[in-house]
């Protein structure tokens, strides 16, 4: 697993580069205006300004956290990230809460690991699923890429944010486009509300499945603050957003 270490933008396509000239996010991967206005947001709001100019040491906890999540659907115990890197507990742990200051992972009250975008140990309306492989999703674009980024096909099982409908998404070709659908009109609100230095219970709060169009506006009618800002995405457009994000972080299957 890659992990940020400095920073290339420029004011169309705001990004972070990774090591070996990776880019996150790939800007290629979108391909419609909605789709290209959802990303930027989220580029702009926090992936961009938090995850610039990691050190080596950031870089490898991280990947470390993130490969953890792959084997096994859960957070690593900080005891096995210090072994991992190499380093002491009170060592790891310091690095782990510099990166909880870069919204790059959540630790919890109890001062443990719950979460590292895409993954979380929390809450949540999303979960994935490839074979015997289950994890919990921060939001909707990012359920829809931790296929590409685990280079598997996946199932994300999610429910209306209205009516609690459940919700099936099926991939194909390791991620990357839909297969199957369940119901077939499911679209995407992906809101850009960016508060107090934590996605998770900001951003990721208003990337939302709905079962049709009809849903999304009473949702978004009965939710005036949340929805003032930000784009309704089709399902293929949701899904270019997680890849543009998620897939250059692509991370060998465990086996």
């Amino acid at each position: 697993m890659m992990t940020p270490t400095s920073h290339a933008e420029t004011a169309e396509r705001p990004a972070v580069e990774f090591p070996g000239g990776v880019i996150i996010p790939d800007w290629g991967a979108v391909t419609t205006p909605q789709a290209q206005n959802a990303l930027r947001a989220v580029v702009e709001a926090f992936i961009s300004p938090k995850w610039d100019g990691l050190d080596e040491t950031e870089s490898r906890i991280h990947g470390i956290v993130l490969s953890g999540y792959a084997l096994s659907g859960h957070a690593p115990e900080i005891a096995d990230v210090a072994a991992a890197a190499g380093l002491a507990i009170d060592e790891a742990d310091s690095v782990l809460q510099r990166l909880t200051g870069r919204d790059l992972l959540i630790i919890d009250a109890a001062g443990q690991i719950s979460g590292a975008y895409p993954f979380t140990d929390g809450p949540t309306e999303n979960h994935v699923e490839a074979g015997g492989f289950a994890v919990g999703a921060m939001c909707a674009i990012d359920a829809l890429g931790v296929g590409a980024m685990l280079e598997r096909d996946i199932t994300v099982r999610s429910a209306c944010r209205q009516c609690a409908r459940p919700l099936a998404i099926h991939t194909r070709s390791h991620g990357r486009e839909l297969e199957q659908v369940e119901p077939s009109g499911i679209v995407v609100w992906s809101g850009h509300r960016y508060a107090a230095g934590c996605a998770a219970s900001s951003l990721c709060t208003l990337q939302a499945f709905f079962c049709d169009d009809a849903h999304l506006e009473t949702w978004r009618a009965n939710n005036p603050a949340a929805s003032q800002d930000g784009v309704r995405l089709s399902l293929t457009d949701a899904l270019e957003v997680g890849l543009a994000i998620f897939a250059p972080m692509r991370m060998e299957w465990p086996s």
